[in-house]
């Protein structure tokens, strides 16, 4: 699958791992600003974990969490995959933010789910993820901004006013999007290992 990438190479965020994003964002409807924009805040790199209190490990480009190991094996992806494959590693991040989308109903609780879990809000850890996707959707309009210069585009707000509930910024690969593979679904790279 094809995807014109709204953004060129960046900072750690070469060529492939550009396109890679593009095709994931099509893959799993997720917006591809929004997948840049957590790229951006949890400033992994591929091939490297870090180490979380709770003694799990946030891993590669998009640090997936390892608490997702289980979930991918049952459908043929192994997390070595996710740590060094790096159009994997998005699929993943797109994958959980899609997932996390279904059962939020909105694109900041599903950032806020992917920083601490969907389930078990407590008032402290739903503060944590606040910051967290208050940052990502900071993110996330820098690039739309970003993109809408370059096309020509000019909005009358640079933010929205109520983050929780504001409209997903848009890309030009949205306008035409296939359906969306449902979480359940996997579909990774082709460049992922048979091993």
């Amino acid at each position: 699958m094809d995807a014109i990438a709204s953004l060129p190479p960046y900072a750690h965020v070469n060529q492939e791992a550009v396109q890679c994003a593009a095709q994931a964002s099509l893959r799993y409807q997720v917006p591809e600003l929004l997948l840049h924009a957590v790229i951006v805040k949890e400033n992994g790199r591929m091939g490297k974990c870090v180490r979380n209190k709770n003694g799990s490990y946030d891993c590669g480009l998009a640090q997936i969490n390892t608490s997702w190991v289980d979930h991918f094996a049952k459908y043929g992806v192994k997390f070595e995959h996710v740590l060094y494959d790096t159009c994997t590693n998005l699929n993943a991040s797109a994958y959980i933010l899609r997932d996390n989308y279904n059962k939020k109903k909105d694109w900041f609780s599903a950032v806020v789910a992917y920083n601490i879990g969907p389930n078990r809000w407590t008032p402290t850890r739903y503060q944590i993820g606040h910051r967290y996707a208050t940052d990502v959707v900071r993110y996330w309009w820098g690039f739309q901004n970003w993109v809408d210069a370059k096309n020509g585009v000019s909005r009358a707000a640079t933010a929205p006013v109520a983050l929780a509930r504001a409209p997903a910024p848009t890309t030009r690969t949205q306008a035409a999007r296939p359906a969306a593979t449902a979480p359940g679904q996997l579909i990774f790279s082709s460049s992922q290992p048979e091993n």
